[in-house]
């Protein structure tokens, strides 16, 4: 939110977010990123992002809830340090990710949270993060409305070694 909030600020624009959190059951989407035994919980913050009073994209954030349990990740407000830090902090630091990109229509929940009027695609951005022993403890699915997003990746190519 940090970023998110600087660089509209700079511009002089209204950003804000509004956050929930609750205890769910694994959404299936969710499931197949995230195994877990039968009747096990997750929390998940559910945020929505704001600029200049409209909804910009929302971010639903998944832990096993046995992970976070007795965390700041279960308080509804922002997090300075970020849930990454946190996760650290517990002892389940993401040394990797696992980054999807999807162009879809929206569910009617999205279109909802979003006020999305009717046609817009979504892109989904879903980030499976990984302990360096493999085990998935976060997943992030943001979904960014196609009439207000562009989605850019700049690279660079590496030159190689001359002495390998």
């Amino acid at each position: 939110m940090d970023v998110f909030t600087t660089e509209y600020a700079a511009e002089g624009r209204e950003p804000r977010q509004e956050i929930e959190v609750a205890v769910v059951e694994l959404p299936e989407d969710v499931a197949k990123r995230i195994p877990l035994e039968p009747g096990e919980l997750v929390a998940v913050r559910k945020r929505v992002c704001y600029l200049d009073g409209k909804p910009f994209n929302i971010n639903d954030s998944y832990f096993p809830l046995a992970l976070v349990r007795d965390s700041e990740i279960m308080r509804p407000e922002d997090i300075a340090r970020g849930a990454n830090q946190v996760l650290a902090e517990l002892g389940y630091r993401q040394e990797r990710a696992l980054d999807e990109l999807y162009v879809r229509m929206p569910t009617p929940e999205q279109v909802h949270r979003l006020d999305l009027g009717p046609g817009t695609p979504v892109g989904i951005h879903v980030v499976t993060g990984h302990t360096a022993e493999g085990k998935p403890v976060r997943v992030a699915v943001t979904v960014l409305p196609g009439d207000r997003h562009v989605i850019s990746y700049e690279r660079q190519r590496e030159e190689p070694n001359e002495d390998a």
